[in-house]
């Protein structure tokens, strides 16, 4: 029987079900986009991969656990964000907080480019608030949409809009509004459009 894995219900029914078709689609579907809202959080690629991996493990062993009338996406992100908080304050009681900013390295997309700017706004973007950068990174890097992370990371969309409006003030300080937004293109590994939204902060 075919089922359309694609309606969020009956995906997680399935995964509940124990249905390994269910799971590998969830797997296909959300994997390298978790990875991403991991690394996020963490800024470390590697780091990213053994949460999600670990996750994703942990929900097959007790897929009994999936609740079908919640979203599986809000579930994945709430564990995302909880494992990489708990990774974070882990790292952070063997290492030191300056340590991490030290190692902290931009995605490859804009490690490729020798542009300095580029270096500067990815070590401001670092040094930002823990929420604020995670917000920003989300929105600005993610493109998610300001209600979807609110709803993430159970918090208000004034709250998100504020921190991003926070973001950006801080950065353009930091490096002009056409670097800022080819930056951030880089970041999402594309060389094309950008969302309209960045030039409403950038022109306030």
């Amino acid at each position: 029987m075919n089922l359309n894995y694609t309606d969020d219900f009956v995906l997680a029914t399935g995964v509940k079900r124990g249905s390994e078709e269910a799971f590998d689609y969830l797997f296909r579907t959300r994997y390298a986009r978790m990875c991403r809202v991991a690394r996020a959080f963490v800024n470390d690629a590697d780091a990213a991969e053994d949460v999600v991996q670990e996750i994703f493990s942990t929900l097959w062993q007790h897929y009994q656990r999936v609740d079908a009338g919640r979203s599986i996406d809000a579930y994945l992100f709430t564990a995302v964000r909880n494992a990489c908080l708990n990774h974070l304050r882990s790292t952070r009681q063997r290492a030191g907080v300056e340590a991490l900013l030290q190692e902290s390295v931009p995605p490859e997309a804009m490690a490729g480019t020798d542009d300095p700017r580029v270096a500067r706004l990815w070590h401001a973007i670092e040094t930002l608030p823990l929420q604020c950068k995670i917000i920003f990174k989300l929105v600005a890097i993610e493109e998610m949409k300001y209600r979807e992370v609110a709803e993430h990371m159970e918090i208000s969309v004034n709250t998100v809009k504020t921190q991003v409006k926070i973001a950006y003030r801080v950065l353009r300080e930091k490096v002009d509004g056409e670097a800022l937004l080819l930056c951030l293109a880089a970041a999402r590994g594309r060389t094309g459009g950008t969302n309209p939204a960045f030039f409403a902060f950038l022109n306030e």
